[in-house]
């Protein structure tokens, strides 16, 4: 199962931890996880390519199953990346709805 935690301060999104796999299917075929890395990559770039808002992303490339990215305080007030963010956080609730066996989407006030 993927487990998303989504970090959030003062109603702000300053985070979002992705942790293990989700087991829909064989490696290669296994569509939660696709689009699960399709959603988390895609913001990535856009926040990267549309803001310059720093951020620290932290993921295992070797063995797969984590990634993590991390907001500065001045990056949680700026528009965009919380639109961005916003997206995202729509996109991975509605995968949860529809295959909550193998993704579970979570939130934590930091």
């Amino acid at each position: 199962m993927i487990n998303a935690m989504i970090y959030r301060k003062d109603g702000k999104i300053c985070g979002i931890e992705l942790t293990g796999h989700a087991g829909y299917a064989k490696s290669g075929k296994d569509i939660v996880c696709s689009a699960v890395s399709a959603l988390m990559l895609n913001t990535v770039n856009a926040i990267e390519h549309f803001t310059e808002i720093p951020f620290r992303c932290e993921a295992d490339e070797k063995k797969g199953g984590f990634l993590k990215i991390l907001f500065p305080l001045e990056g949680m007030a700026d528009h965009d990346t919380q639109l961005l963010l916003q997206t995202l956080e729509m996109g991975l609730s509605a995968i949860e709805t529809e295959y909550k066996q193998y993704f579970t989407l979570n939130y934590k006030e930091v």
